[in-house]
Protein backbone atom coordinates (compact mmCIF):
# COMPACT_ATOMS: atom_id res chain seq x y z
CA UNK A 1 0.00 0.00 0.00
CA UNK A 2 1.18 3.28 -0.68
CA UNK A 3 -0.04 6.96 1.06
CA UNK A 4 0.28 10.87 0.09
CA UNK A 5 2.21 12.48 2.26
CA UNK A 6 0.23 14.99 3.99
CA UNK A 7 1.77 18.72 4.28
CA UNK A 8 2.51 19.35 7.59
CA UNK A 9 1.12 21.65 10.40
CA UNK A 10 1.89 25.06 9.85
CA UNK A 11 2.35 25.75 13.65
CA UNK A 12 4.42 22.17 14.37
CA UNK A 13 6.24 20.82 11.16
CA UNK A 14 6.92 17.90 13.13
CA UNK A 15 3.19 16.81 13.53
CA UNK A 16 1.69 15.67 10.11
CA UNK A 17 -1.90 13.62 10.40
CA UNK A 18 -3.48 11.11 7.81
CA UNK A 19 -6.04 13.47 7.42
CA UNK A 20 -5.59 16.30 5.76
CA UNK A 21 -7.65 19.32 7.70
CA UNK A 22 -6.32 21.86 4.98
CA UNK A 23 -8.67 19.26 2.41
CA UNK A 24 -12.43 18.26 1.51
CA UNK A 25 -13.32 15.48 2.98
CA UNK A 26 -14.06 13.75 -0.55
CA UNK A 27 -10.25 14.45 -1.49
CA UNK A 28 -9.17 12.62 1.96
CA UNK A 29 -11.56 9.84 1.06
CA UNK A 30 -9.73 9.59 -2.32
CA UNK A 31 -6.47 10.14 -1.77
CA UNK A 32 -5.86 9.49 1.87
CA UNK A 33 -4.69 8.21 4.05
CA UNK A 34 -1.55 10.81 3.55
CA UNK A 35 0.57 8.60 5.75
CA UNK A 36 3.95 6.67 4.76
CA UNK A 37 6.68 5.08 6.16
CA UNK A 38 7.48 1.36 7.15
CA UNK A 39 4.71 -1.17 8.97
CA UNK A 40 5.57 -2.91 11.96
CA UNK A 41 5.35 -6.66 11.83
CA UNK A 42 2.49 -8.01 13.03
CA UNK A 43 2.63 -10.37 16.18
CA UNK A 44 4.59 -14.05 15.73
CA UNK A 45 2.07 -15.54 18.69
CA UNK A 46 -1.50 -16.18 19.59
CA UNK A 47 -3.46 -13.64 20.66
CA UNK A 48 -3.71 -12.99 24.20
CA UNK A 49 -6.74 -11.05 24.11
CA UNK A 50 -10.41 -11.39 23.09
CA UNK A 51 -13.34 -8.54 22.49
CA UNK A 52 -17.01 -10.15 22.36
CA UNK A 53 -16.00 -13.12 20.99
CA UNK A 54 -13.13 -12.80 19.12
CA UNK A 55 -9.14 -13.08 19.68
CA UNK A 56 -7.82 -9.99 19.20
CA UNK A 57 -3.79 -9.08 19.56
CA UNK A 58 -4.84 -6.00 21.43
CA UNK A 59 -8.11 -4.11 22.95
CA UNK A 60 -7.43 -1.25 20.80
CA UNK A 61 -8.95 0.13 18.02
CA UNK A 62 -10.54 3.24 15.92
CA UNK A 63 -13.57 4.53 16.73
CA UNK A 64 -16.44 5.53 13.94
CA UNK A 65 -15.06 8.50 12.06
CA UNK A 66 -11.55 8.71 10.59
CA UNK A 67 -11.66 5.37 9.28
CA UNK A 68 -13.12 6.41 4.96
CA UNK A 69 -12.75 3.59 3.49
CA UNK A 70 -11.03 0.31 2.68
CA UNK A 71 -7.57 1.92 2.82
CA UNK A 72 -7.72 3.66 5.72
CA UNK A 73 -9.14 0.40 7.42
CA UNK A 74 -6.16 -1.55 5.70
CA UNK A 75 -3.70 1.22 6.91
CA UNK A 76 -4.77 1.29 10.77
CA UNK A 77 -5.20 -2.47 10.93
CA UNK A 78 -1.35 -3.13 9.81
CA UNK A 79 -0.48 -0.21 12.16
CA UNK A 80 -1.83 -2.13 14.65
CA UNK A 81 -5.43 -0.69 15.19
CA UNK A 82 -6.45 -4.35 15.82
CA UNK A 83 -10.08 -3.02 16.46
CA UNK A 84 -11.11 -0.59 13.63
CA UNK A 85 -14.62 1.14 12.92
CA UNK A 86 -15.42 1.71 9.08
CA UNK A 87 -17.05 4.94 9.02
CA UNK A 88 -20.48 5.70 9.84
CA UNK A 89 -23.00 5.12 6.69
CA UNK A 90 -26.71 5.46 5.57
CA UNK A 91 -28.95 3.48 3.52
CA UNK A 92 -28.88 6.70 1.16
CA UNK A 93 -26.15 8.97 -0.24
CA UNK A 94 -25.43 12.08 1.69
CA UNK A 95 -22.85 14.78 1.02
CA UNK A 96 -20.52 15.81 4.05
CA UNK A 97 -20.50 19.72 5.77
CA UNK A 98 -18.76 22.39 3.67
CA UNK A 99 -14.73 22.57 4.46
CA UNK A 100 -13.57 23.39 6.40
CA UNK A 101 -14.39 20.14 8.69
CA UNK A 102 -11.59 20.63 11.38
CA UNK A 103 -9.99 22.93 13.12
CA UNK A 104 -7.78 23.22 16.46
CA UNK A 105 -9.10 24.72 19.55
CA UNK A 106 -7.25 27.47 21.50
CA UNK A 107 -6.06 27.52 25.16
CA UNK A 108 -9.07 24.50 26.03
CA UNK A 109 -7.78 22.95 28.81
CA UNK A 110 -9.76 20.12 30.67
CA UNK A 111 -13.40 20.10 29.52
CA UNK A 112 -15.85 18.93 32.47
CA UNK A 113 -19.91 19.03 32.39
CA UNK A 114 -19.91 22.64 34.59
CA UNK A 115 -18.06 23.83 31.36
CA UNK A 116 -20.40 22.74 28.80
CA UNK A 117 -22.43 26.34 28.26
CA UNK A 118 -19.19 28.10 27.60
CA UNK A 119 -18.05 28.91 24.12
CA UNK A 120 -15.07 27.58 22.45
CA UNK A 121 -12.18 29.26 20.27
CA UNK A 122 -10.55 27.66 17.21
CA UNK A 123 -7.23 28.33 15.67
CA UNK A 124 -5.62 27.03 12.47
CA UNK A 125 -2.60 25.96 14.41
CA UNK A 126 -1.45 22.98 15.97
CA UNK A 127 -0.41 22.69 19.13
CA UNK A 128 3.38 21.55 19.76
CA UNK A 129 2.52 17.96 20.84
CA UNK A 130 -0.24 15.15 19.89
CA UNK A 131 -1.23 15.15 23.40
CA UNK A 132 -2.02 18.36 23.69
CA UNK A 133 -4.29 18.49 20.67
CA UNK A 134 -7.82 19.37 20.56
CA UNK A 135 -10.34 19.84 17.78
CA UNK A 136 -13.82 20.62 16.55
CA UNK A 137 -15.27 18.76 13.90
CA UNK A 138 -18.13 18.93 11.86
CA UNK A 139 -18.70 16.43 8.79
CA UNK A 140 -22.70 15.74 9.04
CA UNK A 141 -22.15 11.94 8.93
CA UNK A 142 -21.84 11.71 5.16
CA UNK A 143 -22.35 8.24 3.10
CA UNK A 144 -21.62 7.09 -0.29
CA UNK A 145 -24.62 5.15 -1.47
CA UNK A 146 -24.82 1.74 -0.26
CA UNK A 147 -23.66 -0.42 -3.27
CA UNK A 148 -20.20 1.85 -3.21
CA UNK A 149 -20.19 1.38 0.28
CA UNK A 150 -20.94 -2.40 0.48
CA UNK A 151 -18.56 -3.10 -2.33
CA UNK A 152 -15.98 -1.10 -0.29
CA UNK A 153 -16.44 -3.12 2.96
CA UNK A 154 -15.88 -6.17 1.20
CA UNK A 155 -12.01 -4.80 0.15
CA UNK A 156 -11.85 -3.48 4.12
CA UNK A 157 -13.39 -6.86 5.82
CA UNK A 158 -10.50 -8.87 3.30
CA UNK A 159 -7.65 -6.43 4.37
CA UNK A 160 -7.95 -7.53 8.21
CA UNK A 161 -5.21 -9.76 9.29
CA UNK A 162 -5.49 -12.52 12.50
CA UNK A 163 -6.41 -11.38 15.39
CA UNK A 164 -8.42 -8.26 14.04
CA UNK A 165 -11.54 -7.68 14.05
CA UNK A 166 -13.81 -5.88 11.76
CA UNK A 167 -16.58 -2.90 12.82
CA UNK A 168 -18.64 -1.22 10.66
CA UNK A 169 -21.19 1.79 11.98
CA UNK A 170 -24.21 2.34 10.75
CA UNK A 171 -26.81 4.74 10.75
CA UNK A 172 -30.67 5.55 10.58
CA UNK A 173 -31.43 8.60 8.59
CA UNK A 174 -35.00 10.50 9.21
CA UNK A 175 -37.60 10.99 6.71
CA UNK A 176 -37.00 7.49 5.40
CA UNK A 177 -40.01 6.34 7.05
CA UNK A 178 -42.49 7.67 9.22
CA UNK A 179 -41.79 8.48 12.97
CA UNK A 180 -39.88 6.22 14.93
CA UNK A 181 -40.85 3.23 13.86
CA UNK A 182 -39.36 4.59 10.54
CA UNK A 183 -36.42 5.16 11.68
CA UNK A 184 -35.98 2.17 13.48
CA UNK A 185 -36.67 0.28 10.01
CA UNK A 186 -33.71 2.57 8.50
CA UNK A 187 -31.17 1.70 11.11
CA UNK A 188 -32.18 -1.68 11.18
CA UNK A 189 -31.53 -1.67 6.95
CA UNK A 190 -28.53 -0.59 7.07
CA UNK A 191 -27.26 -2.38 9.85
CA UNK A 192 -27.88 -5.56 7.59
CA UNK A 193 -27.00 -4.27 4.71
CA UNK A 194 -23.29 -3.71 6.54
CA UNK A 195 -23.48 -7.27 7.40
CA UNK A 196 -23.82 -8.46 4.28
CA UNK A 197 -20.47 -6.47 3.30
CA UNK A 198 -19.01 -8.39 5.65
CA UNK A 199 -18.86 -6.39 9.02
CA UNK A 200 -18.30 -8.84 11.77
CA UNK A 201 -19.75 -6.43 14.31
CA UNK A 202 -22.49 -3.60 13.44
CA UNK A 203 -22.29 -0.72 15.82
CA UNK A 204 -25.14 2.20 15.71
CA UNK A 205 -24.38 5.61 15.90
CA UNK A 206 -26.94 6.80 18.24
CA UNK A 207 -25.03 9.91 19.66
CA UNK A 208 -23.15 12.17 16.81
CA UNK A 209 -24.00 15.76 17.64
CA UNK A 210 -22.84 17.26 14.60
CA UNK A 211 -26.07 16.51 12.40
CA UNK A 212 -28.97 18.82 12.27
CA UNK A 213 -32.03 16.54 11.45
CA UNK A 214 -32.23 15.08 14.89
CA UNK A 215 -30.08 11.20 14.03
CA UNK A 216 -27.59 12.43 16.76
CA UNK A 217 -29.60 13.05 20.06
CA UNK A 218 -31.28 9.62 20.30
CA UNK A 219 -28.88 8.40 22.71
CA UNK A 220 -30.57 10.82 25.87
CA UNK A 221 -34.02 8.59 24.49
CA UNK A 222 -34.36 5.04 26.52
CA UNK A 223 -37.53 4.75 24.55
CA UNK A 224 -36.46 5.19 20.72
CA UNK A 225 -32.92 4.05 21.68
CA UNK A 226 -34.87 0.61 22.71
CA UNK A 227 -37.04 0.03 19.50
CA UNK A 228 -34.19 1.11 17.87
CA UNK A 229 -31.48 -1.48 19.10
CA UNK A 230 -34.39 -4.30 19.39
CA UNK A 231 -34.96 -3.72 15.63
CA UNK A 232 -31.82 -3.52 14.66
CA UNK A 233 -30.53 -6.39 16.85
CA UNK A 234 -33.59 -8.99 15.43
CA UNK A 235 -32.28 -8.13 11.98
CA UNK A 236 -28.79 -9.02 12.43
CA UNK A 237 -29.29 -12.29 13.75
CA UNK A 238 -26.29 -13.45 15.67
CA UNK A 239 -24.49 -10.98 14.01
CA UNK A 240 -23.13 -8.91 17.44
CA UNK A 241 -24.62 -5.58 18.06
CA UNK A 242 -22.48 -2.66 19.39
CA UNK A 243 -24.17 1.07 19.92
CA UNK A 244 -22.31 4.30 20.43
CA UNK A 245 -23.90 6.28 22.85
CA UNK A 246 -22.58 10.10 23.74
CA UNK A 247 -21.96 12.10 27.11
CA UNK A 248 -24.31 11.44 29.57
CA UNK A 249 -23.04 13.65 32.47
CA UNK A 250 -24.91 12.09 35.66
CA UNK A 251 -24.67 8.49 36.03
CA UNK A 252 -28.74 7.77 36.19
CA UNK A 253 -29.13 9.21 32.61
CA UNK A 254 -26.73 6.46 31.36
CA UNK A 255 -28.27 4.35 33.66
CA UNK A 256 -32.09 5.16 31.99
CA UNK A 257 -30.66 4.28 28.60
CA UNK A 258 -28.21 1.07 29.27
CA UNK A 259 -31.32 -0.26 31.08
CA UNK A 260 -33.15 0.15 28.06
CA UNK A 261 -30.81 -1.27 25.71
CA UNK A 262 -28.92 -3.74 27.08
CA UNK A 263 -31.50 -7.06 26.19
CA UNK A 264 -30.53 -6.73 23.01
CA UNK A 265 -27.11 -5.67 22.71
CA UNK A 266 -23.31 -7.24 22.83
CA UNK A 267 -21.17 -3.80 23.31
CA UNK A 268 -21.81 -0.26 24.24
CA UNK A 269 -19.05 1.94 23.23
CA UNK A 270 -18.68 5.59 24.48
CA UNK A 271 -18.00 8.48 24.21
CA UNK A 272 -18.46 10.39 21.01
CA UNK A 273 -17.78 14.12 20.85
CA UNK A 274 -18.90 16.95 22.79
CA UNK A 275 -21.45 19.70 21.32
CA UNK A 276 -19.87 23.02 21.50
CA UNK A 277 -20.65 26.48 20.13
CA UNK A 278 -17.30 27.34 18.47
CA UNK A 279 -16.35 30.62 17.25
CA UNK A 280 -13.02 31.72 16.48
CA UNK A 281 -10.75 34.69 17.87
CA UNK A 282 -13.08 37.23 16.36
CA UNK A 283 -15.95 35.98 17.88
CA UNK A 284 -17.59 34.69 15.29
CA UNK A 285 -18.87 31.17 14.22
CA UNK A 286 -16.09 28.98 13.41
CA UNK A 287 -17.06 26.47 10.86
CA UNK A 288 -19.59 27.94 7.98
CA UNK A 289 -22.94 26.89 6.91
CA UNK A 290 -26.50 27.05 9.00
CA UNK A 291 -26.30 25.13 11.88
CA UNK A 292 -22.60 24.47 12.36
CA UNK A 293 -22.11 27.11 15.67
CA UNK A 294 -22.32 24.09 17.61
CA UNK A 295 -19.76 21.55 16.49
CA UNK A 296 -18.59 18.50 17.98
CA UNK A 297 -14.96 18.88 20.21
CA UNK A 298 -12.27 15.83 20.70
CA UNK A 299 -8.94 15.24 21.45
CA UNK A 300 -6.85 16.05 24.76
CA UNK A 301 -9.64 18.23 26.13
CA UNK A 302 -12.71 15.43 26.55
CA UNK A 303 -10.57 12.48 28.38
CA UNK A 304 -11.28 13.16 31.69
CA UNK A 305 -15.61 13.06 30.89
CA UNK A 306 -14.78 10.44 28.62
CA UNK A 307 -13.19 8.56 31.66
CA UNK A 308 -15.68 9.60 33.98
CA UNK A 309 -18.39 7.82 32.23
CA UNK A 310 -16.43 4.58 31.25
CA UNK A 311 -16.28 4.84 34.97
CA UNK A 312 -20.05 4.76 35.59
CA UNK A 313 -20.42 2.09 32.61
CA UNK A 314 -18.68 -0.43 34.27
CA UNK A 315 -19.69 0.06 37.97
CA UNK A 316 -23.23 -0.07 36.30
CA UNK A 317 -22.59 -3.45 34.26
CA UNK A 318 -21.14 -5.26 37.57
CA UNK A 319 -23.77 -3.93 39.72
CA UNK A 320 -26.72 -5.11 37.26
CA UNK A 321 -24.64 -7.88 36.26
CA UNK A 322 -25.20 -6.70 32.22
CA UNK A 323 -23.68 -9.15 29.60
CA UNK A 324 -21.80 -6.92 27.17
CA UNK A 325 -18.88 -5.52 26.11
CA UNK A 326 -17.75 -2.04 27.26
CA UNK A 327 -15.66 0.18 25.02
CA UNK A 328 -14.03 3.54 26.28
CA UNK A 329 -13.69 6.77 23.87
CA UNK A 330 -12.31 9.70 23.85
CA UNK A 331 -9.38 11.87 24.79
CA UNK A 332 -6.89 8.90 24.48
CA UNK A 333 -3.71 10.47 22.41
CA UNK A 334 -1.01 8.86 24.03
CA UNK A 335 -0.49 5.20 25.46
CA UNK A 336 -0.54 6.22 29.02
CA UNK A 337 -4.24 7.13 28.32
CA UNK A 338 -5.26 3.42 26.62
CA UNK A 339 -3.98 2.60 29.83
CA UNK A 340 -5.94 4.89 32.15
CA UNK A 341 -9.17 3.60 30.39
CA UNK A 342 -8.11 -0.12 30.31
CA UNK A 343 -7.51 0.77 34.51
CA UNK A 344 -11.20 1.47 34.77
CA UNK A 345 -12.47 -2.14 33.70
CA UNK A 346 -13.85 -1.46 29.81
CA UNK A 347 -12.55 -4.10 27.64
CA UNK A 348 -11.75 -2.01 25.17
CA UNK A 349 -10.51 1.31 23.97
CA UNK A 350 -10.59 3.40 21.08
CA UNK A 351 -8.79 6.47 20.07
CA UNK A 352 -9.75 8.96 16.56
CA UNK A 353 -7.89 11.92 17.43
CA UNK A 354 -4.61 10.42 18.64
CA UNK A 355 -4.59 8.41 16.17
CA UNK A 356 -5.10 10.56 13.42
CA UNK A 357 -2.18 12.77 14.74
CA UNK A 358 0.05 9.70 16.02
CA UNK A 359 -0.75 6.59 13.51
CA UNK A 360 1.89 4.85 15.51
CA UNK A 361 -0.13 4.87 18.76
CA UNK A 362 -1.39 1.08 18.97
CA UNK A 363 1.65 0.08 18.03
CA UNK A 364 3.50 1.86 20.64
CA UNK A 365 0.89 0.42 23.10
CA UNK A 366 2.04 -2.90 21.90
CA UNK A 367 5.29 -2.12 22.25
CA UNK A 368 5.17 -1.20 25.73
CA UNK A 369 2.92 -4.13 26.71
CA UNK A 370 5.38 -6.54 24.94
CA UNK A 371 2.46 -7.91 22.37
CA UNK A 372 5.00 -9.65 19.53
Amino acid sequence: MTASTNPSSPANPSIQPTYDVTRSYDENYDDGPFWSGAFPQPPAGKPQYRFLDFPVYSPVGVPAGPLLNARWIETYARLGFDLPVYKTVRSLERACHPTPNCLFLKDVGTLTPERLHERLVATPESPAAVADISITNSFGMPSKQPETWQADMERARAAMGPGQVFIASCVGTPGTGTGIAGLADDFARTATMAKEAGAQVVEINLSCPNVTSGEGSIYTDPEASARIVRETARALGDTPLMVKVGFYGRPEKLAGVVRAVAPHVRGVAGINTLSFEVVDERGQQALPGEGRLRSGVCGAAIRECGLSQARDLVALKRREKYDFATVGVGGIMTPADIDAYLATGVDAVMSATGAMWDPSLAHAWRTLHNIN
